[in-house]
């Protein structure tokens, strides 16, 4: 299991770096070309906000891995005790459905997308490789809720625990 968890840590940080790193560079370029030779790339903006979308998905993804997530904490963090994992355990299952959701519709999406034959106006690339973020994403986000999720009940839990014995 932490074996696979740095896997999955590396490549979903690579990939953000990389993203990042092609958004800041193309969009400086861009503007350079635009305020020197008054010209600009015309793909660069298509691609940006595809990067974009893809970035942003795995972002929420490694949110929930560092429990930077709002709604992991917000409420729960209120309580002390059993009441404390119930709600984390709460908020756990209550972001899977979510994000169960945004993947069963990520799909439909995709297949609606690929059965439209849509395409992006000036590269003419297939929109499901947009759409396709919604569900990709979302899977690296389930992965992450459920590692997160399982830990802060389990901590929270044995805390619980350890606080008894010791009062």
């Amino acid at each position: 299991m932490k074996l696979l968890s740095k896997i999955l840590d590396y490549f979903e940080e690579t990939l953000i770096i990389l993203m990042m790193s092609y958004m800041a560079i193309m969009n400086f370029l861009n503007v350079v070309f635009r305020y020197c030779f008054a010209n600009s790339f015309s793909f660069t903006e298509e691609l940006t906000v595809t990067v974009f979308v893809w970035v942003t998905m795995l972002g929420v993804a490694a949110g929930f891995k560092r429990y930077a997530h709002l709604g992991m904490s917000f409420l729960v963090d209120l309580f002390h005790g059993k009441t404390k994992a119930m709600l984390a355990l709460f908020s756990v299952v209550c972001s899977l459905i979510f994000m169960v959701l945004v993947f069963y519709f990520g799909i439909v999406m995709v297949q609606g997308q690929i059965a439209m034959g849509s395409t992006t106006p000036v590269l003419r690339m297939p929109q499901a490789v947009q759409g396709l973020s919604m569900p990709v994403g979302a899977v690296f986000v389930i992965i992450r809720i459920i590692q997160a999720g399982y830990l802060q009940v389990k901590g929270l839990w044995n805390e619980e625990k350890k606080g008894g014995t010791e009062a």
